[in-house]
């Protein structure tokens, strides 16, 4: 009589689970710490034309900020854009302008991730570019050194890039993985990323997701759906609820 096994697997089925490795566990309050100016960078020509060079990341203060005296830690999350745009390079300040309402209001609002996660805010290349283009491959390149010390500084428990440039270039130069196109990189949010993948001294696991430039959004409002699916996940990992592929379930048969 022979003996087999039939595996059901499915690779769309998931569950969900409480899991305490979703993300990053601390064990004091982190105080949130902000990244200096680089007004002094003349790394690449963009220094030459902005109004204020090197614009810092900075902490959104409508967030969560952790005090000494708080009782309980929450996730930090680093957000990352293109550039500064035109009110940005004169305000000196990252999403100050109709991009950071809706990342705001919307992308960050619309779940009310302000309330449980210290969230930053800042951009792949710091200078505003001349009439708004976007920045070539090696303007990334040139400010990742910057990126490199937020990270280091920020310390994030989830990292999350908008639109096709950043997400792109903060693959290939922070975590070495190339030709991660923007609709690919949807397929990989949620992934977490160890020291031993990123080799950046001083810098801890973290999660990574990725969705589309608020600028985009107001191109096509049909995108928002999709951002709203994607900020959902980012959600679902603060909470420790991400879904997560299930085990295949072993079945033996019998002989008839």
């Amino acid at each position: 009589m022979q003996q087999g096994i039939i595996v059901i697997m499915n690779h769309q089925q998931t569950e969900l689970f409480k899991n305490k490795s979703t993300t990053k566990k601390t064990s004091k309050i982190s105080i949130p710490r902000c990244p200096e100016d680089k007004t002094a960078c003349t790394r690449c020509e963009l220094h030459e034309q902005a109004t204020n060079i090197g614009i810092r990341t900075i902490l959104y203060k409508e967030s969560v900020v952790q005090t000494p005296h708080s009782t309980s830690c929450v996730p930090t999350i680093l957000i990352i854009g293109q550039n500064p745009g035109y009110h940005e390079d004169r305000t000196n300040e990252p999403f100050v302008g109709r991009s950071g309402d809706i990342l705001k209001k919307s992308f960050i609002g619309g779940i009310e991730l302000q309330e449980r996660a210290t969230i930053y805010l800042g951009n792949g290349v710091r200078c505003h570019t001349t009439n708004n283009q976007a920045p070539k491959p090696r303007h990334y390149l040139e400010c990742n050194q910057h990126l490199i010390e937020d990270l280091q500084i920020i310390q994030p428990d989830i990292v999350l890039t908008l639109g096709a440039p950043a997400t792109t270039s903060f693959y290939k130069n922070i975590l070495g993985i190339v030709k991660v196109s923007l609709t690919k990189s949807f397929t990989m949010n949620g992934n977490l990323y160890t020291p031993e993948d990123h080799k950046i001294k001083g810098v801890g696991e973290f999660h990574m997701f990725s969705t589309y430039h608020p600028a985009a959004v107001m191109r096509n409002n049909n995108l928002i759906n999709s951002v709203h699916s994607h900020m959902q996940l980012v959600s679902d990992c603060v909470d420790g609820t991400m879904a997560s592929p299930s085990k295949p379930k072993i079945v033996p048969t019998r002989s008839p």
